[in-house]
C-alpha cells in the first residue's frame, strides 16, 4: 500500500477533531494528530521565533517521522488557510507519499455559534469568521471541499474513508 497522509482541514469549529476521531476508527493502524496539540508546543508567536509556516513544516516533519517508523497512514486535523501551508507541509514528506486534503466547510453561522461556546480565541490567531473569509479566497487550493451542512462527524468520516480507498490523490 502507498503511504498516505490525510489532512482534515477547516476553519475553527468546523469539526476537524470530531471527524478525525471517527475516521481513525475506520482506518485501523492510523496515526491521528490534532493540530491544536502540535501548536501547543510552539511559541505563542511561532512566525516571529521560527519563521513563516513553522507549525506546518513541523506537522509535515512529524508525519514523515511516523511514516519512517512504519505507519502507512497519518491523519492531521489541521488548519491550513492558504496554499503555502500545504506546500510547507508537503515539502517535509518523503517522495511517493499520497497526500489527500479534505476541507470541512460549514455555514458561517455554525462556526460563530461554536466559537461562542468554545474557549477564547488565542491572541494572534484569526477568529472563525476571519479564518473562513481567508480560506474562501483560497478554496481552489483546499483539496476536496465537504459542505458539512447537517452531516454528522461519523457520516463525514465515512465519506473521507470512501474517497481515501478509491480516489486519486487530491494534492
Amino acid at each position: 500500500m502507498t503511504p498516505q497522509v490525510i489532512i482534515v482541514n477547516g476553519p475553527p469549529g468546523a469539526g476537524k477533531t470530531s471527524v478525525t476521531a471517527e475516521l481513525r476508527h475506520l482506518l485501523p493502524g492510523t496515526v491521528a494528530i490534532a493540530g491544536d496539540a502540535l501548536r501547543a508546543f510552539a511559541p505563542a508567536d511561532p512566525r516571529a521565533h521560527l519563521g513563516g509556516g513553522a507549525t506546518h513544516r513541523a506537522a509535515g516533519a512529524l508525519a514523515r517521522t511516523y511514516l519512517e517508523l512504519g505507519a502507512v497512514r497519518v491523519i492531521f486535523d489541521y488548519l491550513c488557510s492558504r496554499s503555502a501551508h500545504f506546500r510547507y507541509f508537503a515539502e517535509a514528506l518523503p517522495t511517493g507519499v499520497e497526500l489527500k486534503v479534505f476541507t470541512l466547510w460549514p455555514a458561517l453561522e455554525t462556526l460563530l455559534e461554536r466559537e461562542q461556546r468554545a474557549r477564547p480565541v488565542r491572541a494572534g490567531t484569526l477568529g472563525a469568521a476571519d479564518c473562513q473569509r481567508e480560506m474562501a479566497q483560497n478554496l481552489r487550493a483546499m483539496g476536496e471541499i465537504l459542505d458539512t451542512g447537517a452531516l454528522s462527524p461519523a457520516h463525514l468520516a465515512g465519506l473521507i474513508h470512501e474517497r481515501c480507498l478509491t480516489a486519486a490523490p487530491h494534492m
